[in-house]
Formats: structure tokens, C-alpha cells, sequence
């Protein structure tokens, strides 16, 4: 039996087990036909299926394909599929890793004017006070890992401690509230090690890293102790609940 879309006038084939249309690629509204073009009524397993497994395709903003993969091997396939990347160019506010966060997710939600997740982080210094913790992005394209590495190496390796903090920022649409899931990671902030492919992870070595920095981790330990597996932990749960209770609000 084929179905087609119907959203927003899409008319794509779409067989009856399939959730996402290939065409628009948004949930598509079931309107179940026949071989012979006549229309018949989903049976009571279809409407299940559609209201249980078939959640809005949630917008994760960003424009780093890293954190995508990343979130996307935390999270595992069945949640992961529920995303799709998109690329807006979201205002830099200044605030609280929370307030920053927030409001990034409120302009978002009001652009795509549907479901939506940010991810913000921050990487904090205990010698300069947790600075430059959500400005991290700018000191890191300025002076890179190994400039991170100078800028607390005069404070002695006592002060050397950090911590690594992902926030998730969901929102079902616009004018909906925003929902939070932090996870935090303590380490140190140590000479730049293993290969450079994500950020500042060569100069983070966290306490539960067995004295490996993030660049010299396989995925699998990366993603099993970091500050991102914690928050997508519990956004993960988030979402398992939404499935069961058939609602992404």
C-alpha cells in the first residue's frame, strides 16, 4: 500500500512505513490509497505508529557538522533521526551559559517557527574565574588550542583545573518555553595533545580520561565521559518521554 505526503501540497509516494517524506523532508500526513485509487482508513496500528514513532523532525541549529556527529552517536538512531540539520546565523548575546542559551534558542524557534535545539558550550578556567567559559569560540579562533595552554600556564599547574559545560536548548515552536539539559565535565587545562580535529579538545584532559586529553580518545570513550554525552543523556530521556506520552511540546 502507498500513501503520499500532503504536506503543504507535497503529492510525494511515500510506502506506509516510512516517516519522514524524501521530498519536503517533514512528517508526512498519512492519507493511506489502495492499489486501485480507492481511499481506505489506516488501521488502528498505522494511527499507533503515526502518533507513538513519528515525532516532528526537531531543528538542530547548527553549522558544525562535528557536533551533529557527535550528538548524532550519543543520542543513537532512534532519536537521531529525528533531527535535521539547519544552518542559521544566530545573533552572539552575552549573558549566562543559560541566559545565552535561552535566547539563542527563542530566536530560532521564532525563525523556523517549529520544533528546535541549540547547543551552546563553554570551557571555563578556575584561574580566571571561569572565563572564558560561553566566549570560548572567540578565544579559540584567536590564539587556538596552544594559546589556550599559554594563557593559564603562568598560573601554575595547581590552577591548571577547568570545566567543559554543554547546554542543550529545546523549544517545541515560537513563544514556547525553553527547556535545558546541562552536562559538565571537570579536567585540566594541559599542552596541547593528540590530533586536532574538534576545537579544543587536544588541551582538555578531563579527570575521567585516564590522563588522555579529548583529541587523543577514541569516539567511543569521548562519548561515553563528556560534557556532551551528559546533556544529550538527558535530552535523550527528554525525548523518550515525549514519545511515550505522543507529545513534543
Amino acid at each position: 500500500m502507498l500513501s503520499v505526503c500532503g504536506r503543504a501540497g507535497c503529492r510525494f509516494p511515500i510506502e506506509v512505513d516510512r516517516i519522514i517524506c524524501r521530498a519536503c523532508s517533514l512528517p508526512f500526513h498519512h492519507t493511506a490509497k489502495s492499489n486501485n485509487n480507492s481511499p481506505t482508513e489506516s488501521s488502528p496500528t498505522s494511527a499507533k505508529i503515526s502518533r507513538l514513532d513519528s515525532p516532528q523532525v526537531i531543528s538542530y541549529v547548527t553549522s558544525n557538522p562535528n557536533k551533529l556527529r557527535e550528538t548524532s552517536e550519543i543520542l543513537g538512531e532512534q532519536y537521531s533521526n529525528m533531527l535535521k540539520q539547519v544552518n542559521i546565523d544566530l545573533p552572539e548575546y552575552q549573558g549566562t551559559i543559560e541566559e545565552i542559551a535561552q535566547l539563542k534558542c527563542r530566536y530560532a524557534a521564532e525563525k523556523v517557527d517549529g520544533p528546535v535545539l541549540v547547543e551552546d558550550t563553554s570551557l571555563g578556567f578556575d584561574a580566571l574565574k571561569g572565563m572564558p567559559g560561553p566566549y570560548i569560540k572567540w578565544f579559540l579562533k584567536a590564539v587556538g588550542p596552544e594559546g589556550l595552554y599559554k594563557m593559564q600556564v603562568g598560573f601554575g599547574p595547581e590552577n591548571n583545573g577547568a570545566e567543559a559545560i554543554c547546554t542543550f536548548a529545546y523549544s517545541s515552536g515560537k513563544d514556547r518555553p525553553v527547556r535545558l539539559f546541562q552536562g559538565v565535565t571537570r579536567g585540566r587545562i594541559v599542552e596541547p595533545r593528540g590530533v586536532s580535529r574538534f576545537g579544543w579538545d587536544p588541551c582538555f584532559q578531563p579527570d575521567e580520561g585516564h590522563g588522555q586529553t579529548y583529541a587523543e580518545m577514541d569516539k567511543e570513550l569521548k562519548n561515553a565521559i563528556s560534557h556532551r554525552f551528559k546533556a544529550a543523556n538527558k535530552l535523550r530521556e527528554f525525548l523518550k518521554s515525549r514519545l511515550t506520552s505522543g507529545s513534543t511540546s
